[in-house]
């Protein structure tokens, strides 16, 4: 089968179609995205650190799930801690570590970003199984489902 045969083939699919789709769809979960942590006076980033730290987390193991390096982490923290949003801990396990952890008022901004981030979303005319159902087909796809 030529090249351009097997394009041919693959665009039968709906590859193409499906792409635009994803694109679209991540597109408007950005937007969405973008505009409650707007709300809330903090950057895309700040937002993101606030999520992942529902559990204590050192600098390093947080530069990995926000893909960018501890530097970047360091000023983004820095800027939550001078609001009061998050303090630096001495580690259980590793007395040369530090722990990000959440203050109060950093659980509390925490809750409303995520409360605000179920709010209005793109997917809300999506029932909970329809929910359930894109995600595991989204996992299949991406070869980490069943």
């Amino acid at each position: 089968m030529t090249i351009e045969a097997k394009a041919t083939a693959a665009a039968g699919c709906g590859f193409r179609e499906i792409r635009g789709l994803v694109t679209e769809l991540g597109r408007r979960l950005d937007a969405h995205q973008r505009s409650r942590v707007a709300e809330l006076d903090l950057t895309p980033t700040q937002a993101k650190a606030l999520e992942e730290l529902g559990e204590p987390k050192t600098a390093r193991e947080l530069a990995a799930v926000l893909c960018c390096e501890p530097p970047n982490v360091t000023y983004v923290i820095s800027k939550l801690e001078k609001q009061g949003m998050v303090v630096r801990r001495p580690h259980p396990l590793d007395g040369r570590a530090k722990q990000l952890v959440l203050t109060e008022a950093g659980r509390e901004l925490r809750l409303d970003l995520l409360r605000r981030m179920g709010t209005a979303s793109p997917l809300d005319h999506l029932s909970h199984e329809e929910r359930a159902a894109l995600r595991d087909d989204l996992l299949r796809a991406l070869g980490r489902g069943d």
